[in-house]
């Protein structure tokens, strides 16, 4: 199976756990989206480009975070809230990084909590 082939599952998996989750991607530390899915119907607020851009951002905090691991532990996901959404990116074992959109509906830590238990089971693209 391709990488492709597995985020595609994965991120089917990650789509079907909340009603709240609006989009899904996984890009490459380049920001490169190598994989993404959304909700039918699902209004997104900004284009593939503009996404990219953000992750782009998020990946160069990520990096700039690595030097602190020994001190504090390794990073689990950062959460950015906006008015109308949340953003949630998460380092992946492969090395790829997830984001998931999620409506400010819900409950965030319980939908987090099961992205990351999906991730460890399903994130074996190496």
């Amino acid at each position: 199976m391709s990488q492709t082939q597995n985020y595609a599952y994965l991120l089917q998996r990650l789509m079907e756990l909340d009603e709240n989750i609006r989009f899904v991607a996984v890009t490459d530390m380049d920001g490169k989206m190598l994989s993404s899915n959304s909700k039918p119907n699902t209004e997104l607020y900004m284009s593939p480009e503009d996404t990219e851009e953000t992750i782009r951002h998020a990946i160069s905090a990520w990096k700039s975070r690595k030097k602190y691991y020994d001190k504090i532990g390794k990073g689990l996901y950062t959460l950015a809230v906006y008015q109308k959404l949340r953003r949630v990116t998460i380092p992946l074992p492969s090395g790829n990084m997830l984001l998931v959109t999620i409506d400010n509906s819900g409950g965030q830590k319980q939908i987090i909590d099961r992205i990351l238990n999906e991730v460890n089971i399903h994130d074996y693209t190496v």
